[in-house]
């Protein structure tokens, strides 16, 4: 049986691609509810566990053979949420032969100042998000323990595309843009960003999950050519045949709003991704898989086609 912890964005999308190659397969789904987000096949079980404790995660991995790692908590959770998680996990793991596949992100490499983003870097990040995610690695994954060798960490770069809410070009960027409001960015928007749209992820983590050779390993998912933010927002102008107002926000002020919001507080620290170029390199995963990056075009307008859809 195949599990998958979590049911947001990038769960739900490994769901649809495994049942999409093998509409039988049997899947564990599990959340802090235990209720289904959608109608799901017989064959899609849905319970309620805590993945903090490791007793629930063992019993998890003692059905599984393959787990899928899809959390997602807000910022202001993760300095509890992360490493016990990975302590759970980490048990599990060593109590049975369960393979994990981890869905990451990027904090764990730190402030790149510019330079391409590659497997190879070492996971020395100074914030506090990005040591966290360099914590949860290590314990999983540069631990020397013997199931080492059957996890891996799949990262992606901030999502794009439909089914978005909490990115850049989430819900909140789209409902602007068609009620005709200024949508406010800030650092250089005239710096290269990798951006990752979430079927592209969701793909790479299903093909390592399920390859031979993958496990053991850091994967960056692959990614469309980096285009700087203004080309992306004009992108969202020319698609959808609307004219985008922008203002760029001082740093200052981020910092400010962070007193009334503890969102805007953590993100703070993570704005040096949008005052240097970041890049990711995907060469070693389309060595292995191929490059099934979908072109930012296409991103773009299958994102506005969704919103439009849910909102018609």
């Amino acid at each position: 049986m195949i599990s998958i912890l979590g049911t947001g964005q990038s769960g739900l999308a490994v769901l649809q691609l495994l049942l999409q190659r093998n509409p039988k397969e049997e899947i564990l789904v599990v959340n802090r509810s235990g209720k289904s987000p959608m109608i799901l096949p017989e064959n899609v079980q849905v319970i309620a566990a805590d993945v903090t404790n490791r007793v629930d995660v063992e019993a998890i991995a003692q059905k599984s053979t393959l787990i899928f790692s899809c959390t997602d908590m807000p910022y202001q959770d993760w300095k509890t949420f992360y490493p016990a998680t990975a302590e759970a996990l980490r048990y599990a793991l060593r109590k049975t032969t369960t393979k994990l596949v981890f869905a990451d992100n990027l904090y764990s490499y730190g402030n790149t100042f510019g330079i391409e983003m590659k497997e190879e870097m070492a996971h020395v990040a100074q914030t506090q998000k990005g040591i966290i995610r360099a914590k949860v690695i290590e314990k999983l994954l540069y631990s020397g323990e013997d199931f080492n060798a059957r996890v891996a960490f799949v990262k992606a770069s901030d999502f794009v595309g439909p089914h978005i809410h909490k990115g850049l070009f989430g819900t909140d960027f789209l409902k602007s843009i068609y009620d005709g409001k200024t949508i406010m960015l800030f650092g250089n928007i005239a710096e290269p960003h990798s951006f990752t749209y979430l079927k592209d992820f969701a793909m790479a983590m299903v093909n390592v999950g399920t390859a031979d050779d993958t496990f053991g390993q850091v994967w960056h998912a692959p990614n469309a050519p980096a285009l700087s933010i203004d080309k992306w927002v004009h992108l969202f102008e020319v698609i959808g045949n609307k004219k985008i107002k922008k203002r760029i926000m001082p740093k200052f002020v981020l910092r400010l709003a962070g007193i009334f919001s503890p969102f805007i507080k953590e993100l703070y620290e993570m704005a040096y991704q949008f005052e240097q170029p970041f890049v990711v390199n995907h060469d070693k995963y389309v060595s292995r898989f191929g490059n099934h990056a979908t072109f930012p075009s296409e991103i773009v307008k299958e994102t506005l086609d969704w919103y439009n859809s849910k909102n018609e």
